[in-house]
């Protein structure tokens, strides 16, 4: 159990500092600056502030910035459920709930200290087509929703098939 918590709390600390340190870079290198090209016609690095949601929703929303704080606790306690009743595939779903919990923590901090939430990954072709900006959170919960969707999609093994556990004499 003690191992099971270690994994999950040193994925969550990585992924939310990876956050929090790409935000505070954008904020001190990308803001009032031009757009930096990672990869030419494809990708590039610009500082956004984001008030509402994922692509921009519910930015006019009076008091939003609230409502989105109480629906991330919402969903955080939401997916630590589905996580605890999950009985194969254990360390998967904890990696899922890792990534879940810090991009939704990360964004979070960001709706709490300066009402907005800082993106700056723009991908695009040829700058006709262009996604959303977005950050490290929101990649973090884009890769473990996914996860525990396959992780909680998946059919239950029967039981003749599970491999026996080692047993201590």
């Amino acid at each position: 159990m003690k191992r099971r918590f270690l994994l999950i709390g040193i994925l969550f600390a990585v992924s939310l500092a990876l956050d929090q340190g790409t935000k505070q870079l954008a904020r001190a290198r990308l803001r009032a600056q031009p757009a930096v090209q990672v990869i030419e016609g494809y990708l590039d690095l610009e500082y956004h502030e984001n008030p509402g949601m994922a692509f921009g929703l519910a930015r006019q929303i009076p008091g939003a910035r609230y409502l989105l704080i109480g629906v991330g606790l919402a969903a955080l306690f939401f997916v630590w459920r589905l996580v605890r009743s999950v009985e194969r595939h254990q360390r998967a779903a904890d990696v899922a709930f890792a990534l879940v919990a810090s991009g939704a923590i990360g964004n979070m901090v960001d709706r709490i200290y300066i009402g907005r939430v800082v993106d700056f990954v723009v991908m695009h072709w040829q700058r006709k087509a262009v996604w959303p900006a977005y950050n490290v959170a929101d990649v973090a919960l884009v890769i473990g929703v996914g996860l525990l969707v396959i992780v909680l999609g998946r059919k239950p093994v029967p039981a003749k098939a599970q491999p026996r556990s080692r047993r201590s004499k």
